[in-house]
Order: structure tokens, then sequence, then C-alpha cells
């Protein structure tokens, strides 16, 4: 996969980049609504939305939000935090890529506009909280495809389960489709059930229940 090239496109799409021509641009896929649906004896089945962090903050290009679900049948119709996009390298045909908000919701001079989908870690718990914005970078932004299933994986080139004393590691590629959940989560003024990522074992967030991720295509 050509995951070099992704990975210019995100730099770029951070805005690091974005004047360069040593970086390509960007295309975005879109919109759609993503839908979870729980595993095993799970009763979720609906949809995410994007929900500011601090209750004052409207403005679709500014401020960290997260991904909240709502237990429907169908994403809400004509409201901009149901929908999303897909950003890829234009040259890229590694079909990896990251999730950004509304592009059309937001600043039509603002060069990449949405704002990425990052995870942000805590020591205290082995699972992540997936966010949408400000604080995105190239470390916390991850590759996601979608597998011949529809489902979302994250594309990851670290796995220490294959380290060994005074060797050193390759990194190999590893598609990890099994981690998403849907968890009660408080973040600053937001509560709510919220997109999380387990990173490994038992979650240690009791409310959490896996999920797959899937995405619907929007007209």
């Amino acid at each position: 996969m050509k995951a070099t090239t992704a990975l210019y496109g995100i730099i770029a799409a951070m805005g690091a980049f974005a004047q360069s021509d040593d970086y390509p641009p960007l295309k975005s896929d879109g919109p759609y609504a993503l839908h979870v649906k729980g595993q095993s004896n799970s009763s979720i089945d609906g949809y995410l939305y994007a929900v500011h962090e601090f209750k004052t903050d409207h403005d679709p290009d500014s401020g960290v939000a997260v991904l909240q679900y709502a237990p429907a049948s169908a994403p809400m119709a004509g409201n901009y935090s149901y929908r999303f996009y897909f950003n890829t390298s234009i040259d890229d045909d590694s079909g990896l890529g990251y999730v950004v908000t509304d592009i059309t919701a937001g600043n039509a001079t603002n060069l990449y506009r949405g704002k990425a989908m990052f995870w942000t870690y805590f020591p205290d718990t082995n699972v992540a909280l997936l966010e949408l914005g400000s604080g995105a970078n190239p470390y916390n932004v991850q590759f996601l495809g979608f597998g011949d299933d529809g489902k979302a994986y994250v594309y990851a080139q670290h796995d220490d389960s294959k380290e060994v004393v005074g060797m050193h590691a390759s990194e190999t590629s590893v598609d990890i489709r099994n981690s998403w959940a849907i968890c009660w989560q408080t973040r600053y003024e937001t509560s709510g059930f919220t997109l999380s990522w387990v990173t490994y074992g038992k979650p240690h967030n009791p409310t959490c229940e896996l999920v797959d991720m899937t995405r619907l295509k929007l007209y």
C-alpha cells in the first residue's frame, strides 16, 4: 500500500505543507453517514454525529468535537453533523484515508475544510477517545480503510507482540478491525455514548460495547 503517499496527504491536510508542490493534493469522497452496529448481543444500531466539546462553540470550522451515537434507523436529514467525508491523496490508490466532518458546512476559503478524526489516549485507561478538530496531526490521525464487507478498519505498522529482546523488529502492517466501541464518555462539557477505540483486552470503561463501523453514501 502507498502509505507514504497517504501520509503526505494527511500532513498537507493539517496545513503544514499545504502550499508545497512536494505534497500531493487531496481528494474528498462523500458525503457519508457513519453507521455503527453492536457485535454479539449488543443492541447498538444507529448513526454517529459530531458534537462540540464546549457548548458555546457553534462554528463548524473551529474547536474540537466528539462522535456521539444516536439510535436511529437513518441519519437526521439536512443535519451536517451527521455528514462526513473521506480524504485521500489524489494520486494514492491504497484505499486508505481519514474521516473529516462535512466539508460543505465550513468556510469555503479554508483549503481542506472539515475537521480530521484523531485518537486521544489517556494513561489510566485502555480506551481511546475519537475526536475531530484542531488537535489533529500526522501522529494521531490514523489511516482508515473500508474492507470488502464494508467495515472500517485501521491500518497500523506497529505490532509489539512480535518484539524479541536484542532483536530489531520489522514494522509489519496490521489491519485492526475489532476495536471500535461505543462507550459513555465525558469530555469537557459534553457527555454521551461516544465512538471510542479499545487498544487491547477488556475495556477499562465498563460501559463500552464493541461495534462494527460502516459508511452509508448520502445524496
